[in-house]
């Protein structure tokens, strides 16, 4: 997969900062769903979630790698999505990639600006359901290329 950026213009650092950031916005998403299964769903009582400063430094690390990410998932539409689409490969999974991306963009916001509990519930959960299944879509495109 880093050939394939590579190939295409990008610098040598570009493919494995993306995926820096992709695990990092994944690993603190993660560190995150107690908060979301316990104080939104109320669902059970977890013997370890984050609070205080570590809450604080998760959600901030979660913020800022999601900004690093969706620019650098800028510059991926702007060569590699545009001209895989006209070549017409992956164009299925490419396009779940870009859903999933755009669904957690416009979600994101809406984690701090919406107030009605039930709405804020799901959208949550919405969240983090899409921020989960990226990574297996992701894989799913990647080693799609592989088989070729």
């Amino acid at each position: 997969m880093f050939a394939k950026f590579k190939q295409q213009g990008y610098p040598a650092s570009f493919a494995p900062l993306l995926m820096a950031g992709l695990a990092l916005v994944l690993a603190t998403g993660l560190a995150l769903v107690p908060l979301l299964l316990v104080f939104q769903w109320e669902w059970w009582d977890f013997p370890w979630k984050p609070s205080g400063l570590t809450r604080i430094v998760l959600t901030a690390s979660h913020v800022v790698s999601g900004f690093l990410v969706l620019a650098l998932i800028g510059a991926v539409w702007t060569v590699h999505a545009r001209a895989g689409w006209l070549r017409q490969e992956r164009n299925i999974s490419g396009t779940g990639l870009l859903l999933a991306v755009g669904l957690l963009t416009v979600s994101a916001p809406l984690l701090l600006y919406v107030s009605h509990e039930d709405s804020l519930t799901w959208i949550a959960t919405v969240h983090a359901a899409v921020g989960g299944l990226l990574p297996l879509i992701l894989l799913g495109h990647a080693l799609r290329r592989r088989k070729r």
